[in-house]
């Protein structure tokens, strides 16, 4: 195998690391957690996943002075998301 394709391989693998960690967390979040999971067919992992990734961007427009906004279906109802 030529040395390129091992460290291309390296490279990947390197960009792939996996961080186990361990919470605990009440019966209401678990029970959130599990819907989520079951309602989008993905694993605990990826829904913990995306609720981080959620919580970043939330987390990083609040910070850049941006609303959270939450409009209804017919766009008659606007309601802000407030992070504390």
């Amino acid at each position: 195998m030529p040395s390129n394709t091992t460290d291309t391989t390296s490279n990947a693998l390197r960009q792939q690391e996996v961080t186990r960690l361990s919470v605990n967390i009440n019966s209401e979040t678990a029970e959130k957690l599990r819907w989520y999971k079951e309602h989008k067919q993905t694993s605990i992992t990826e829904t913990v996943r995306r609720a981080v990734a959620l919580l970043y961007l939330v987390e990083q427009e609040s910070d850049g002075g941006n609303e959270i906004l939450i409009r209804s279906k017919d766009g008659k109802s606007v309601r802000q998301l407030w992070m504390i």
